[in-house]
């Protein structure tokens, strides 16, 4: 059931990644963003009211807080990145984030055995080459090595979101949703304030833009089911592999056509999951 969840978390997470950028081609990239975690906040408000749960104590609060700061700076250094450097380098380095909860699941006493651990070296590497673009398709003029520090913290802040979440949830998960997108939602606020980017977009719009961030928040919640029902080092993995649902909505939709490297790694990730399950 774990890795059924986790990989809802991936589903919606890469069907995000797939709308958000098209979205961002005719709309404002902070209109984009505000609007649909705008949204995302909505829902868990009303998740909290419907479920009832008591509010959490600080220490809950805290964390939540602190997992909406990582998925804040994880998004925020991502975009960053990718306007200095090519995709193809940037999302491999940041989708390695998920080594982070991996780690963190060893030391607190988890215990993965060799399928397991193979499978996790499978997924996350297949979602490495998975996210390759093509040489053809790359943009000239990148600053690779400015990009590189913002790749970086992109894969620390979503490692950070992914640790810190499932022990926020243990005391209230709709609560932890909440106080994780609040956080989120302020740091987006002050950071295009601080930038002072246009985020207006036309009210016909608005609609079809909260969709990114109700899929985002909907991936969210699979992923803290997840870690109720197994281990966080296998929950994470499986929820990363994101890349793999956008290169075939791409695929499917868009017309795009794929790699030898890309299909080398499709297959290396849906390997890697069956060993996981295994």
């Amino acid at each position: 059931m774990v890795v059924v969840l986790a990989l809802g978390t991936s589903v919606c997470y890469g069907l995000a990644n797939f709308l958000g950028p098209l979205f961002t081609r005719r709309f404002p990239l902070a209109g984009v963003l505000l609007v649909g975690q705008s949204a995302a906040v909505v829902a868990a408000v009303v998740a909290v009211a419907v479920a009832g749960e008591a509010r959490p104590g600080g220490e809950a609060i805290g964390l939540a807080a602190l997992a909406g700061v990582g998925n804040a700076v994880g998004l925020a250094a991502f975009l960053r990145a990718t306007e200095l450097g090519p995709v193809s380098i940037v999302a491999p380095i940041g989708n390695t984030g998920a080594i982070i909860p991996v780690i963190y699941g060893l030391a607190t006493g988890e215990a993965l055995h060799a399928l397991e651990a193979l499978g996790i070296v499978m997924a996350i590497g297949g979602a490495v080459l998975a996210a390759r673009v093509p040489e053809g398709n790359r943009e000239e003029h990148h600053d690779i090595r400015g990009a590189l520090p913002f790749a970086i913290a992109s894969g620390i802040g979503f490692g950070l979101l992914l640790t810190a979440l499932p022990p926020a949830s243990e005391h209230g998960r709709f609560w932890a949703l909440l106080d994780a997108r609040v956080a989120l939602v302020v740091f987006l606020v002050v950071l295009f304030a601080t930038r002072r980017d246009a985020a207006r977009v036309p009210s016909y719009a608005v609609p079809r833009l909260t969709l990114p961030g109700l899929f985002l928040i909907a991936g969210t919640l699979l992923y803290v089911l997840a870690t109720e029902q197994g281990d966080v080092s296998v929950a994470s993995v499986c929820a990363s592999l994101n890349p793999v649902v956008t290169v075939t909505l791409s695929l499917a939709l868009l017309g795009e056509r794929v790699t030898r490297l890309q299909t080398v790694g499709i297959a290396a990730a849906i390997t890697g999951v069956a060993l996981i399950a295994a």
